[in-house]
């Protein structure tokens, strides 16, 4: 692929800029702008794939770091002026199907200097950085070196010693990655107080709320948030480990007993090669729904790395979209789990997701700018393929197992909406401290007392250390307060699964309508399309903890 040159590009760009504009010609700029948008963004999306598929490569590294660093920045102010050119159009109102992308464009020009653009490519470094720290994370197990996917998988044994050495392994793996974790994180941190004062905003949660178009919630919903969850899902979640911990006959409850079957039963073993997890994920796709199949397999000729290997960013997995060539790509570890089979069913939501836009709208603006719509389209997967999972309805398993892999996600949702308001809880906290002030010490104190809060029942006694290094999560650095929409969007997905255990075929038809309106309706109408409610109050949070509860009972007898 011959690189996309600033020298390409300015011309072009600058030419758009220069362009009289009324009312009328809206339609064929945004068309021009799209244009070029999409080579920007085929660009960057292949840049990134190459430098996270091998992570050692130092040429790929040198281009992706050239095109943040010195493409991208030139982009900005052009950029800026494009969305200002265009809200300047006064006689013109955009359609109903444009009006999100109206709204995030006056985000952008509120919120753009000139003097973040050098910042944000030093931001783009500083994640590129992340990377090769956590891609060099080497585990050692019983004297052979494995990937942390690879050890992960055998925490799913039924053998307590294997699992407790495994968990050892990539905790040692972890800590010799720790302090350079710890530095990194702090470069960040004062980094983003920057961009938001130079914004004229208090501190980074402010900038971060408005860039990621949060209209219709605010800080205080997501502690209520947070408070709801510890009230609701908390008790339940600790009933059900202490269950655990019964029925596994262990006198506590340790973090390498989380994963394994409580009935000693060994791991599912959904595929034995990432062959194999793609040609049933096909005739998954294809059982659950005609078109979803088809889809999907429009992935298998070559828009997908799911092999394990050294030198991959270990527990990163996304979807990403090349806009020229108007294919998803999708990048993960596979080694044969449960959780990989998730994996790849939530990534292919987001992939079904960006081809249904696609097909239905003309312009990159009228996709997906809002993560909590974009999220449900993928845990609503996850939930929606849950009936055909079944090897004898085009899935992986036998009906045993199937019941099985249906009881491990949905405890999995409780632990996850427990760990995903922990994790928004102290990127709250983070970004309301002086950056001058912050320290190591400081997060460790404040995460451990939200380890309190949400204390679930494990015994963390002698690894108090790990305990405190939990809040050491990729998006903490990569992707700063982009965790809370996991939570409304399972919220959101729940409702779904409530729907489909009634009538199937409607949740999935609603499923579909939402993914074809893609960014073009605000996220209570994506919602609503799906035939769910956008909310995450506390009756809603119970009725839904209820009804997972109950549902858990059912399928454990």
């Amino acid at each position: 692929m011959t690189p996309l040159t600033w020298e390409a590009l300015e011309p072009r760009l600058t030419a758009l800029v220069d362009r009289p504009l009324d009312a009328d010609g809206v339609p064929q700029f945004l068309l021009d702008v799209d244009a070029i948008e999409r080579e920007v963004w085929e660009a960057y999306a292949g840049l990134s794939r190459a430098k996270d598929e091998d992570t050692a490569d130092e040429g790929a590294k040198a281009a992706y770091l050239a095109f943040v660093g010195e493409v991208l920045p030139r982009i900005e102010p052009l950029s800026d002026a494009l969305n200002r050119k265009l809200l300047a159009v006064g006689d013109y109102a955009p359609p109903a199907a444009l009006a999100p992308a109206w709204a995030a464009m006056r985000d952008a020009v509120a919120l753009y200097r000139d003097a973040n653009v050098p910042l944000q490519a030093e931001e783009a470094s500083l994640r590129q950085r992340y990377g090769e720290i956590a891609g060099r994370t080497r585990v050692v197990l019983d004297g052979q070196e494995l990937t942390v996917a690879a050890a992960s998988a055998k925490l799913e044994e039924p053998d307590r010693d294997l699992r407790e050495r495994a968990w050892r392994a990539i905790d040692a793996g972890k800590e010799a990655q720790r302090a350079d974790l710890d530095a990194l994180f702090l470069e960040f941190a004062r980094l983003r107080e920057t961009i938001a004062h130079n914004a004229d905003l208090p501190d980074y949660r402010a900038y971060q709320w408005r860039a990621m178009h949060r209209h219709e919630y605010t800080p205080d919903d997501a502690l209520a948030l947070h408070e709801a969850v510890a009230q609701e899902l908390v008790p339940r979640l600790r009933e059900r480990r202490e269950a655990r911990r019964r029925r596994m006959g262990i006198d506590t409850l340790r973090p390498w007993d989380l994963r394994a079957d409580p009935e000693g039963r060994p791991p599912l073993k959904p595929f034995s090669d990432v062959g194999e997890l793609e040609r049933g994920l096909a005739s998954m796709f294809r059982a659950l729904d005609p078109e979803l199949g088809a889809d999907f397999e429009t992935l298998l000729d070559g828009w997908m790395d799911l092999e394990p290997r050294a030198n991959k960013v270990p527990g990163l997995g996304y979807q990403s979209y090349f806009p020229v060539s108007q294919r998803p790509y999708i990048y993960w570890s596979a080694v044969g789990t449960d959780g990989d089979l998730l994996t790849m069913r939530h990534e292919a939501g987001h992939a079904f997701h960006s081809i249904a836009t696609e097909r239905a709208w003309p312009l990159l603006k009228h996709g997906v700018e809002r993560m909590e719509v974009a999220e449900l389209a993928s845990f609503g997967m996850e939930l929606l393929t849950l009936p055909v999972l079944a090897r004898d309805r085009g899935g992986f398993y036998d009906e045993a197992d199937a019941k099985r892999s249906e009881a491990m996600l949905l405890d999995r949702v409780f632990g996850l909406l427990v760990s995903i308001c922990q994790i928004d809880a102290i990127q709250h906290w983070i970004y309301q401290q002086p950056a001058e002030s912050l320290t190591v010490e400081g997060i460790d104190a404040a995460w451990n007392e939200l380890q309190d809060r949400f204390d679930t029942g494990v015994d963390w006694r002698g690894l108090e250390r790990a305990r405190t290094k939990g809040w050491h999560v990729i998006h903490l650095f990569q992707f700063p307060f982009y965790y809370l929409e996991y939570g409304l969007a399972y919220i959101g997905a729940l409702q779904l699964y409530e729907r489909a255990l009634h009538d199937p075929a409607e949740a999935l038809a609603g499923y579909k309508r939402m993914l074809a309106l893609g960014g073009t309706r605000p996220i209570d109408e994506a919602f609503a399309a799906a035939g769910i409610e956008f909310g995450f109050d506390r009756p809603l949070v119970a009725r839904l903890a209820e009804l997972v509860s109950a549902r858990m009972a059912e399928e454990e007898g």
